[in-house]
């Protein structure tokens, strides 16, 4: 009997797929029902993070609305991954435990389809937070004019387009998905570096303008331009990327390796295993935000002592009322009257 009925889809995992159920197979089930257990823990402390993270953002004042909506799109991916991918990351390893051959490669595919698309959208969300901060330095005071909400708002909706229009050509031909991402990503690995080392040149160049004129008895450069903030929000937003690549290097090392070696066994693990730590980084990035922008920080904090609030009248009100009705039950009628007597005297 085949293992697939479907031709059109068992195509995607075939021998030289690494979707391969004989060879994934054969990894011990000991380290799927880890990697299930791991990505249950992430799924819904991602889950949980990002909800808070979306609704605090639009009360945080300190955040400028293009970087709003940059940490937003990024927090959206993040909330996607948490409720949809890893879910699938789940059950696609739980067919492999089970051994339910009819739906391995439909959730296999489904799964892999998913993770792509959120995983470009994050990588090239990154980039535009690089040139949006480079925009910032370069424009200044023309910042808030030239990058407006409108215009951020549209790079993403056409980015995310574009991203899930790529992982619909890897479905139609892998060979041409491959190379228009291998070029991506290594557009993406040029340009963001490249943008923080000209910001980083171009800071060294305003602060030693800035000593020269005070050297010179000159007056101040008069402008409105904040370099500590400025920066400060620069540190702030390397933090996320820097995370980011840090979560992704397991996982890029592995595909190095693979392209080198070829698919065997240890290089199939050695990428199944590394996107625990990809998946992980959107678990940490509600953690960053937090912890890099104090705003932000308090308006989450307000959101949880709000829920906690709402949950705990919930829980509190029907035991309160429970309690009052049982002790007005056992208090006998004569003494009732006795005390209504008393106080209306």
């Amino acid at each position: 009997m085949s293992l697939f009925s479907n031709q059109s889809i068992s195509s995607f995992c075939g021998p030289s797929s690494i979707l391969y159920y004989n060879t994934n197979r054969d990894f011990s089930k000991a380290f799927y029902i880890f990697a299930c257990g791991i990505n249950m823990i992430i799924s819904i402390s991602s889950t949980l993070g990002n909800i808070l993270v979306l609704c605090a953002i639009r009360k945080c004042q300190s955040l400028h609305s293009p970087s709003k909506a940059l940490i937003f799109s990024l927090a959206m991916t993040d909330l996607f991954v948490g409720i949809a991918v890893l879910p699938l990351f789940i059950a696609y390893h739980m067919t492999i435990i089970l051994e339910m051959l009819n739906y391995y490669c439909v959730i296999a595919v489904t799964y892999v389809t998913l993770s792509r698309f959120l995983s470009s959208v994050s990588l090239v969300t990154i980039v535009t937070i690089s040139v949006e901060r480079y925009m910032a330095f370069r424009l200044r005071l023309r910042y808030r004019a030239a990058v407006t909400l409108k215009c951020v708002v549209s790079t993403l909706v056409a980015e995310w387009i574009a991203a899930a229009l790529w992982s619909g050509l890897r479905l139609y031909s892998d060979t041409a998905g491959a190379i228009s991402g291998a070029v991506s990503v290594l557009g993406c690995c040029i340009v963001a570096p490249a943008c923080y080392f000209v910001i980083r040149r171009g800071i060294r160049g305003h602060v030693t303008q800035i000593r020269q004129r005070q050297n010179h008895g000159c007056a101040a450069i008069t402008n409105n331009f904040d370099l500590p903030q400025y920066r400060e929000t620069l540190r702030n937003m390397m933090w996320i990327s820097g995370l980011l690549v840090a979560c992704y290097m397991p996982y890029l090392s592995a595909l190095f390796v693979t392209l080198i070696l070829g698919r065997t066994n240890s290089t199939r693990f050695a990428v199944n295993f590394s996107t625990i730590a990809v998946y992980l980084n959107s678990s940490l990035n509600p953690l960053l935000y937090c912890w890099r922008i104090k705003d932000l920080r308090d308006r989450v904090m307000e959101e949880c002592h709000r829920i906690c609030n709402c949950l705990f009248h919930l829980i509190r009100s029907p035991t309160q009322n429970e309690i009052s009705g049982n002790i007005a039950a056992s208090i006998p009628r004569p003494f009732q009257q006795q005390g209504r007597g008393k106080e209306d005297v």
